[in-house]
């Protein structure tokens, strides 16, 4: 009977380790990381430091870094890869120097990037990285060989997702010539189930004010930024708006202009208040040549220089029309334009 007890005891205790054993290996399993974070800064700096250029085999304080062979980094084209130990983790991805159109994409949340390649003297020194549809170029050209350097870097993103895709626009004589060896960022890699399909846009002026004939330009922001705007006017007859968002006055009034995603009914709008121009504050010089050969000239306002046209073309004679001039801070003067006395004017308006 004690034996019996015995045994029972031991199969108990192995059962438990055993359960104690899966349990620890499905906790390390969950906790398990697809990204090195940064430790140390180079050089042991208190700073990060690292710059285009520099040879970085770890990632800085603050920064992640992600091996080019993750499932959220997707290549398109001819790819391939290179192993060998001076690479991040033994290896790199590689595009031939043959071809154009290979391309490497990948969406993160964060505002920090780096990418991290091996150069050469003969690879591309000319790389498309475009960041949310802005175009950026660098160069994988440097006058050493080198291995896990930044050949680019953006520390000046919004945080938020960011869509990046590189690709070569010219070749270079080596045969890699564009490649890919890791990323840093400051955020985390995201899987394409992750990332956000939310529709958004936003107008940057709430209200504009013009005047009749003028023009001002409304920009849409959208989200995704792919994301194609339709504009449109309330009241055409006042103010219009192409498809470029250039909003156009056209008479006194007030017209709301509404951007709007294509396809759905998610928009946004702006106020455009359109008044006509103020001629008592226009000025222009009214230059009047007299027969006698003496010039005068006056500074007028629209409203005086309307009148002036309308009594030149009607009156005849002796007739006059009355002009006002300043000839010192401190005198105003008024003189009399006799109509058969003028040989000829002149109006600059200013």
């Amino acid at each position: 009977m004690l034996r019996f007890i015995k045994k029972g005891f031991l199969y108990l205790a192995l059962t438990l380790l055993t359960l104690v054993s899966f349990n620890i290996e499905s906790a390390s399993a969950t906790e398990a990381v697809d990204y090195e974070e940064g430790v140390t800064n180079l050089n042991n700096t208190p700073e990060n430091s690292a710059v285009v250029g520099n040879v970085l085999k770890k990632p800085e304080i603050g920064w992640k870094r992600y091996d080019d062979s993750h499932e959220s980094i997707k290549y398109f084209g001819n790819w391939s890869k290179y192993s060998a130990s001076a690479y991040y983790r033994g290896s790199r991805s590689i595009s031939g120097k043959n071809t154009l159109n290979d391309t490497v994409s990948f969406t993160f949340i964060g505002s920090k990037l780096r990418v991290i390649s091996s150069v050469y003297p003969t690879y591309s020194n000319e790389i498309s990285i475009k960041i949310d549809n802005v175009d950026y170029t660098f160069s994988q050209s440097f006058s050493n060989e080198s291995n896990q350097v930044i050949s680019y870097q953006n520390t000046a993103l919004d945080y938020g997702y960011h869509t990046v895709e590189i690709q070569k626009i010219k070749n270079g004589t080596y045969g890699t010539d564009l490649n890919l060896d890791a990323i840093d960022i400051d955020g985390h890699l995201l899987a394409p189930g992750e990332i956000p399909n939310v529709q958004s846009i936003t107008i940057d002026k709430n209200s504009i004010e013009l005047l009749e004939g003028s023009q001002d330009k409304l920009t849409a922001i959208v989200t995704p930024d792919t994301a194609k705007v339709i504009w449109t006017s309330s009241e055409k007859s006042i103010a219009t708006v192409d498809q470029n968002g250039i909003v156009t006055a056209i008479s006194e009034g007030q017209a709301i202009i509404t951007a709007t995603i294509e396809n759905t009914d998610i928009s946004a709008t702006s106020t455009v208040i359109v008044k006509k121009p103020d001629n008592a504050f226009s000025s222009a010089i009214l230059s009047i040549t007299l027969v006698n050969g003496i010039t005068k000239e006056y500074d007028v306002t629209n409203t005086v220089l309307n009148n002036y046209l309308n009594w030149f073309e009607s009156a005849q004679g002796t007739s006059t029309f009355k002009l006002s001039k300043t000839i010192s801070p401190y005198k105003k003067v008024t003189e009399y334009i006799v109509h058969d006395k003028i040989a000829s004017f002149e109006v600059r308006e200013y």
